[in-house]
């Protein structure tokens, strides 16, 4: 089966993230940097941090367990159940006043980071279609890579950029 949002510590993913709401493209890096398990739920650390004329970081937790994968914070919008597991398609949910299905797990998606085959697709109607829509992809074994969202207060696109590991802290030097 494959895993469309690994949990695995000192993971960065690196974004491209434009909007209407500011000019210009910001930086975003999602940093993984601690996964713990506790019997069938995996809740992972994760820091977000936004560049654009300043810096902004923010810690929150992802959460998978039997049911679902869950972001307590994201990008584009705060927290969101990302998708149901075991990840099939024809899954729906409803996170009011939204409304989401797994569209497909067989889309090719070409951007930055490269060519990824066998994504999940998911179209989430944002307040039932009435305010807009987005359109996200998760790539198999490498996760959360591009969402397309259009709504009424804004339009705007994340793209994933590049993974690496978490940079080590620089140690503060004591004079």
């Amino acid at each position: 089966m494959s895993d469309y949002f690994p949990l695995k510590a000192q993971t960065r993913y690196e974004y491209k993230f434009t909007s209407t709401e500011f000019e210009g493209a910001a930086k975003v890096f999602i940093d993984i940097l601690e996964v713990k398990k506790k019997g069938a739920k995996t809740v992972a650390q994760a820091r977000m941090i936004f560049e654009l004329r300043d810096s902004h970081t923010t810690a929150y937790t992802i959460t998978r367990d039997a049911k679902w994968l869950t972001t307590a914070d994201g990008v584009i919008i705060g927290g969101r159940r990302e998708f149901p597991l075991p990840a099939k398609e024809g899954s729906k949910w409803d996170e009011y006043p939204d409304a989401s299905e797994v569209v497909s797990l067989s889309d090719k998606v070409s951007i930055k980071a490269g060519k990824f085959a066998k994504c999940m697709k998911i179209v989430t109607m944002l307040a039932g279609g009435d305010s807009g829509k987005s359109v996200r992809y998760y790539a198999p074994g490498v996760g959360y890579i591009l969402e397309e969202y259009n709504g009424e207060d804004k339009t705007c696109e994340l793209e994933l950029l590049a993974v690496t590991k978490v940079p080590e802290e620089k140690k503060k030097t004591r004079k």
